[in-house]
């Protein structure tokens, strides 16, 4: 089975309505359940859309709003080798660091993001959603 590391930017758009990023960001979620691709995210992620949406509107808002994501996704959990690795490595954000090696050491080939220039470093597959998008259908 596929999987994909989706990350936090992308579940924002969603959660948040970002116009015009939530469009592609609903229909990569939609095509994923369709196909049997299961999505993913890090423990990091949660943790920073709780905050940002509490701050942006309220904190009951963003326990319902989190409440939402977590039927959809799947939480993957940052370790100290995670850290470890994020502290050595040559990413210029710490964040998209972790989150790249939290997809890394959960065997993940492809992160969805909207800034795929912050991941030149990984070694993984970097797309947008509508990059994505655009490759499976091509499949």
């Amino acid at each position: 089975m596929k999987k994909l590391f989706i990350d936090s930017d992308i579940l924002l758009d969603l959660l948040l309505d970002r116009e015009p990023f939530s469009e592609d960001t609903a229909t990569l979620i939609e095509k994923s359940i369709e196909t049997g691709v299961k999505l993913y995210s890090s423990l990091l992620s949660i943790a920073n859309m709780h905050y940002i949406i509490g701050r942006l509107e309220n904190k009951n808002k963003a326990d319902q709003k989190i409440q939402k994501i977590l039927k959809i996704i799947s939480i993957e959990n940052l370790g100290q080798s995670v850290i470890d690795k994020a502290m050595k490595s040559k990413f210029k954000d710490f964040e998209d660091s972790l989150q790249n090696f939290c997809a890394v050491e959960s065997e993940h080939e492809i992160i969805i993001t909207r800034n795929t220039r912050d991941y030149k470093e990984s070694e993984l597959s970097i797309f947008t959603p509508r990059e994505y998008l655009a490759k499976i259908k091509n499949e």
